[in-house]
């Protein structure tokens, strides 16, 4: 693997989160390559797909989920939270992903899909989920690395495409796969320059809160820049869709509100159709005088898009940590509520 690239100030990220984020490509890569060795639990086509994640674990989730809704001919569903829709059966594919193998809310789901007979698969690195699994002789795909579950998102990813590509519920090939990891490893490198648009960006984020609008294919990746500012950046994001933000949120753009702290961030690609009503939105919010930051995602395909989109947000929400003199990596608020949660009786610890 290739040296990543570095950024221009690396003192206020002592963990490397950085590196996560700029070997993301290659990462994404190697994993696809590392799936052609999974096996599904199951010959039988499922009547849906349901993948049962928490917090970062579930990203690669929402992500594959919007890429194969166009085209796939059963329903995918993100379930987060401690159980399943009752609709969940024997028909009900269902994967488990948690990184550390430890969610508490994850396990939950896994205990409730094992009861309702569901054929079940677990992307894991371990922990409670690989022991649980092993005992009731459930198809694990593991991974090693360490990272924290929000930046080892190529190793949920990868697996979850090879397993919509095995359905034929999405068209996925390794050219592909590699053209899009080239493609965000050159972004990375060109984030990491000195003035770089997205560094500038970041600089003008402290103080405000940021509002992120996407829509389609885009759209987990707004709420994945609004969970990553605040893990990284530990700064408060807001996100929404579009269309559906045009026929509400936008009214609380009231001309007679008082100044706020608003700030739009838009994400936006080539032939996205969502693009008129963003800009519509950009022009209104302009006439407000919040502050509006357009980022242009490159890629020629939705997959090439929405891989385009989580490195620029990721690396946004770094910059934007470095601009605010903060490590990115570690997040105490997350590890309290562990705690105070861990301490109610009967309910595990999430991790």
């Amino acid at each position: 693997m290739t040296n990543p690239p570095q950024p221009p100030t690396t003192h206020h990220d002592p963990s490397g989160m950085w590196h996560h984020i700029a070997t993301f490509g290659e990462h994404l890569i190697a994993e696809w390559h590392r799936t052609t060795d999974l096996h599904l639990p199951t010959r039988r086509p499922p009547a849906q797909l349901l993948i049962a994640a928490t917090g970062g674990s579930a990203a690669a989730g929402d992500i594959v989920a919007a890429l194969a809704a166009p085209i796939s001919q059963i329903p995918i569903l993100v379930v987060r939270g401690r159980q399943l829709p009752n609709f969940v059966d024997q028909h009900t594919l269902v994967i488990v992903v948690s990184c550390s193998g430890n969610t508490a809310e994850t396990l939950a789901l896994y205990d409730d899909a094992w009861r309702r007979d569901a054929p079940i698969i677990a992307i894991t690195r371990g922990g409670h989920l690989a022991q649980r699994c092993t005992e009731d002789n459930v198809p694990i795909w593991t991974f090693t690395t360490q990272a924290p579950p929000r930046a080892a998102i190529a190793h949920t990813l990868a697996p979850l495409l090879r397993i919509l590509e095995r359905l034929g519920l999405y068209l996925i090939t390794t050219p592909t796969i590699e053209a899009a990891g080239r493609r965000c490893t050159i972004l990375a490198q060109q984030s990491a320059t000195p003035g770089s648009p997205l560094a500038r960006i970041a600089t003008a984020l402290p103080g405000h809160i940021p509002l992120i609008l996407a829509g389609g294919h885009l759209a987990p990746l707004a709420e994945r820049a609004r969970n990553q500012l605040a893990e990284n950046a530990k700064l408060l994001a807001a996100a929404a869709t579009v269309p559906e933000a045009a026929h509400n949120l936008v009214v609380g753009l009231h001309p007679d509100n008082p100044p706020t702290p608003w700030l739009l961030l838009t994400l936006t690609a080539q032939n996205d159709p969502h693009h008129p009503y963003l800009q519509a939105i950009q022009t209104l919010a302009t006439q407000r005088h919040i502050p509006v930051h357009p980022l242009t995602i490159p890629g020629d395909t939705p997959f090439e898009q929405a891989l385009a989109a989580l490195t620029t947000v990721d690396a946004l929400s770094w910059h934007t940590a470095i601009a605010r003199h903060i490590d990115p990596t570690p997040i105490p608020e997350i590890e309290t509520i562990r705690q105070t949660i861990g301490q109610l009786p009967s309910t595990p610890i999430s991790t």
